[in-house]
């Protein structure tokens, strides 16, 4: 009989062992999002407390949060008025020097956020941020040149910036810049080019290196 028990724990063995690994699995990843859900709680709630304190980068992101319906009800008016709020600030930080706030301006002429759509002037504040180092810029600066929206389709501009973002640790500019190098677009076509470049993207999103819970404004 001990030897029954034994041989028909043996023949269970590796199904308990699999069902333990579930429970583990999920209830770990349980925890992880119960995790990642507070921790965007506490974000959202202090980006309201400096929204309402006058910060125009919290005033923007709080903007495109109602106004994509980011984990509250969509406010297209309420997104309206925070994108207003935040204009006056991010130009005076922006002509101080602030990329991230040349950057969001970009976005908001382009898109028309609190503000009349302008080409022109979205253009201003997008080059300025790519030539003040910012990479989210350089790629969508890449992006016009190539799709020619408000600017005239060029493709050697296309390259330089699309190069400078990647090699600035831009992952979608990396990606971009890998497909170019598979498919021969813009490049000669270099297989070793593109693995490498596709390494690099994929060890970003790997390593968790995101730009922040949301990612900056831009295409």
């Amino acid at each position: 009989m001990h030897i029954d028990w034994l041989n028909d724990f043996l023949e269970w063995a590796p199904i308990l062992l699999m069902v333990l690994v579930a429970v583990v699995f999920l209830a770990a990843l349980k925890w992880r999002s119960g995790r990642l859900k507070k921790s965007v709680e506490e974000w959202k709630r202090k980006l309201v407390r400096e929204a309402e304190a006058g910060h125009p980068a919290a005033q923007f992101q709080l903007g495109r949060i109602y106004r994509k319906g980011d984990g509250v009800e969509k406010d297209p008016d309420r997104a309206e008025d925070w994108f207003h709020k935040a204009l006056p600030g991010l130009k005076q930080e922006a002509e101080a020097g602030d990329m991230d706030a040349a950057f969001y301006l970009y976005d908001c002429f382009h898109q028309g956020l609190g503000v009349e759509k302008d080409d022109a002037e979205a253009l201003r504040w997008l080059q300025r941020a790519a030539a003040g180092g910012k990479p989210e810029a350089m790629f969508a600066l890449a992006l016009e040149y190539r799709e020619g929206g408000m600017v005239e389709k060029n493709e050697d501009l296309f390259m330089h910036w699309l190069r400078k973002a990647a090699h600035e640790d831009d992952r979608d500019a990396q990606y971009l810049l890998g497909a170019c190098y598979e498919h021969g677009n813009g490049v000669a076509r270099n297989l070793d080019l593109a693995q490498e470049w596709y390494d690099r993207a994929a060890e970003k999103k790997d390593s968790g290196e995101e730009d922040g819970l949301e990612r900056a404004p831009g295409k």
